[in-house]
């Protein structure tokens, strides 16, 4: 079999994985700003604010946070963050990271 014969298949495994690792980051990047809200709500700033500041600017322009406070004074934050597609043929998804503070 040629070499020729397999580039459209090998294009599409490529472009399939490099969108694997983007999601990855992505989540990666959501987990650890989730990470810095809940340590900033746990010192009293504002969550969002620390958030937006631990994520690229980019993403910190459209990224969602929403703050709750449980029962025992702790802080879970949630970070929402789209993950481009890089293909058309790629669904759209969102990526959640959450973190939790103690009280």
């Amino acid at each position: 079999m040629e070499l020729v014969a397999l580039l459209p298949l090998i294009g599409l495994l490529a472009i399939a994985g490099l969108q694997v690792v983007v999601t990855l980051h992505l989540w990666g990047v959501a987990r650890e700003s989730a990470r810095a809200g809940a340590r900033g709500a746990q010192v009293g700033a504002p969550a969002s604010d620390a958030v937006r500041a631990a994520l690229p600017g980019s993403l910190a322009r459209v990224a969602t946070v929403q703050m709750s406070t449980g029962p025992d004074g702790s802080h879970r934050v949630r970070v929402r963050v789209a993950v481009p597609s890089l293909a058309p043929w790629i669904p759209s998804s969102v990526i959640e990271g959450q973190a939790e503070s103690a009280p």
